[in-house]
């Protein structure tokens, strides 16, 4: 996620990236996604998600585009 992004007064740690995907993975298919999102976050605005979400999807976006290289990580040996 583009850190330079995650303004709008809201900062969000890696624990709560972790928990935002968790909840989204699982809650995905959900009519109230933005009210379970809320429920796990009570700092955190509704306008606040909101735009950790589109910033998420842009994000995927790019990587998908081939604009954002993936990490070549060296293959482990067992």
């Amino acid at each position: 996620m583009n850190t330079d992004r995650t303004c709008n007064n809201s900062f969000w740690t890696k624990e709560e990236d972790k928990i935002f995907e968790n909840t989204l993975a699982t809650k995905e298919d959900n009519n109230n996604l933005l009210e379970e999102m809320a429920k796990e976050f009570l700092k955190k605005s509704a306008n606040d998600i909101k735009d950790h979400y589109n910033i998420l999807i842009e994000d995927i976006s790019s990587i998908k585009s081939g604009y954002v290289p993936l990490t070549n990580y060296p293959e482990m040996q067992n």
